[in-house]
């Protein structure tokens, strides 16, 4: 009756074996998608981030000339009496309310440009654990195979060996 036992909780142990085999073909699969399409967003998302980092050094250069050049008109005391005469002080309140607005779209922009930094490296730092994982996923598929290849084996061998006595088992 031993016998009998340690064969199908062999057989069971290849069972399980294919089982796991086949589970884990299933997930790597599934996992290799993942990365291909996470792959495929950070490759977008480089140079999305790097267009933004050119656009926010063109405001900030293009914001550090407005300034300068307000700066020098308001030091004008000449622009300064005929902005008062001919539009009421609008031209000067109109370039301050700009040079404001521009500095809260660079604010906007710094932003804006540190959360794509953070989500790339994030993105990267994703890409390389579910490659590790997926590494560590093909290991596990590849001992399932064997596993079930000795089981199968081992299944086979006793079960050829023990013959006549689990034949007695099963005839009488």
């Amino acid at each position: 009756m031993g016998k009998v036992l340690a064969l199908l909780l062999i057989i069971v142990l290849a069972l399980a074996s294919v089982a796991g085999y086949l589970f884990l073909t299933e997930q790597i699969t599934a996992v290799e998608r993942q990365i291909a399409d996470g792959q495929r967003q950070f490759e977008k998302g480089q140079p999305a981030l790097e267009e933004g980092k050119v656009k926010l050094e063109a405001g900030k250069r293009e914001m550090s000339e407005s300034k300068k050049d307000y700066k020098q008109a308001k030091d004008n005391q000449f622009l300064v009496l005929v902005d008062k005469l001919l539009k009421g002080g609008k031209g000067f309140k109109e370039a301050k309310e700009r040079i404001v607005e521009g500095d809260k779209q660079i604010a906007k922009g710094e932003g804006e440009v540190n959360l794509g930094e953070r989500q790339i490296d994030a993105g990267e730092l994703e890409l390389r654990r579910g490659r590790e994982l997926l590494m560590l996923a093909k290991g596990a598929r590849v001992a399932c195979g064997l596993g079930a290849a000795f089981f199968a084996s081992l299944s086979i061998v006793l079960g050829f060996c023990w013959r006549r006595s689990l034949a007695r088992i099963f005839i009488y």
